[in-house]
């Protein structure tokens, strides 16, 4: 598995981050997660070809966690010359066919295509599984039925993204022995954090969970990421801890 980190910032502009944004490639399957506002351009600059994404896997519908999805099958069907016919799938949380509906009302003659087929599974706490891969989703902490994701290789490693949340028995048991658990730690300790989190509280979830190594993303401005990486540290976790980074890429 090999994860590229797009974004690791929030909706708040800030130059050396940009919105969340991630790329996953299991085997032979790629995932393009959560592509906010510039993903696929920033997959381009990184040498990834977003044409070869299989799925677009969504933790909910707020625009820097999605505003990507529709550039992308808007270029897909326009830019990309193929004369295969595929499916494209979207995971995304329960609801999300509806919304979609009126998505494709506006957009729809935009991004349909006979060469591909756009086909949505609804995400909560259930599990979606190939003979190569799984990936297991879990309501979390946030606005509406937001979900996080477990994605693991069958007899090999895992990846669990928390999406955005609050501290909750969920994102625990979704990362519980997970191989790197990317995580959002937004807001510094102290800081009003409803439906997010801070490095005091990612500590307790790396701690209950007992994830091999943690990743902290979609940094705030105003966190002080030093010090959020010291703060999990010293906080008796044992893993390894790291701050994600634009451009970063993590072999699993």
């Amino acid at each position: 598995m090999e994860l590229v980190i797009l974004g690791s910032g929030t909706c708040s502009p800030n130059p050396a981050r940009m919105a969340p944004g991630y790329f996953l490639t299991i085997g032979s399957t790629r995932l393009l997660i959560d592509p906010g506002p510039g993903a696929v351009g920033r997959a381009v600059a990184m040498g990834l070809d977003p044409y070869e994404a299989d799925a677009v896997a969504l933790t909910h519908n707020h625009l820097d966690h999605s505003a990507d999805m529709l550039p992308f099958l808007f270029s897909r069907k326009n830019c990309r010359r193929s004369s295969a016919v595929e499916d494209i799938r979207i995971f995304a949380p329960r609801g999300f066919t509806a919304d979609f509906a009126k998505l494709m009302e506006v957009y729809g003659r935009l991004i349909v295509s006979d060469n591909y087929r756009i086909v949505i599974e609804e995400m909560g706490a259930n599990e979606w599984e190939e003979p190569s891969f799984s990936i297991r989703s879990a309501p979390v902490l946030h606005s509406g039925s937001a979900v996080g994701y477990r994605f693991s290789k069958a007899g090999g490693p895992s990846l669990a993204y928390s999406g955005d949340t609050g501290y909750c028995e969920e994102i625990v048991e979704l990362a519980r022995g997970a191989d790197i658990l990317l995580i959002e730690c937004s807001y510094p300790d102290g800081t009003m954090t409803d439906g997010h989190m801070t490095p005091s509280e990612v500590a307790v979830v790396a701690k209950e969970s007992g994830a091999g190594s943690v990743v902290i993303t979609h940094l705030q401005p105003e966190m002080d990421v030093g010090e959020a990486v010291r703060i999990i540290r010293s906080s008796g976790y044992r893993g390894e801890v790291t701050a994600a980074e634009d451009g970063m890429r993590i072999r699993i």
